[in-house]
């Protein structure tokens, strides 16, 4: 606030206004130089006073939001979110995201261990069975997973996919199968190993799941 400092600098100003119209009328300054040369100190000592308050209160440090207006932001930001249209939107959102994941279900891919690994080859009963053997390290194996993806999505009544961590306690079971090169892949059908694919060869994985699935679904 500068009206104080202004009222001064105008009492200033009007008192040395005063005397110089004092100073005119009595005739002790008749010389127009002169007057105007009180004239333009007395404007300029009202502006520097006025410009130096100003930049007091600009090199102010800015206040801190008070607790209160803390909490009142905090109560609004409540408020939008238990109020009906912020509710129907969450639940839109909600919906779309599992019907998105409905889309892609059906032919999972399934986890296996050295404790459940020959189980999960007889429980898929005639179905073609194909075993992923992989590491999560292994750049391969990563890139090649969406194609299994896809593979067990088309083929879910007659393909079965599982898949291997060739790591930790699982490496015991990987070598006595004879696992040597990721990925690898091998083929089951009615328990039996009827193929093995070393390598992300995608060509190789489809044409061995059309020719069994094929037979499979043969009449």
């Amino acid at each position: 606030d500068i009206s104080p400092c202004y009222e001064k600098v105008q009492i200033h100003t009007a008192t040395s206004r005063t005397a110089l119209r004092c100073n005119i009328t009595s005739g002790t300054m008749k010389n127009p130089a002169t007057v105007a040369l009180f004239s333009v100190l007395a404007t300029a000592a009202l502006l520097l006073v006025v410009s130096t308050r100003s930049r007091s209160n600009l090199e102010q440090p800015l206040k801190p939001v008070s607790s209160r207006a803390a909490v009142m932001s905090h109560n609004a930001v409540r408020s939008m979110r238990s109020s009906p249209a912020f509710l129907q939107a969450a639940r839109s959102a909600t919906t779309t995201q599992s019907r998105s994941t409905r889309c892609f279900a059906g032919g999972e891919i399934s986890e296996v261990d050295k404790d459940s690994y020959h189980a999960a080859i007889k429980n898929a009963g005639d179905k073609l069975v194909l075993v992923d053997f992989y590491t999560d390290w292994c750049g391969p194996c990563k890139m090649i997973y969406p194609f299994l993806q896809e593979l067990a999505r088309d083929n879910a009544d007659s393909l079965e996919i599982i898949k291997m961590n060739c790591a930790g306690d699982n490496r015991e079971l990987v070598n006595e199968l004879g696992v040597r090169v990721l990925p690898t892949f091998f083929f089951y059908k009615n328990e039996k190993n009827i193929a093995i694919v070393k390598g992300a060869k995608k060509e190789d994985l489809q044409n061995l799941v059309a020719e069994h699935t094929a037979v499979s679904s043969s009449p």
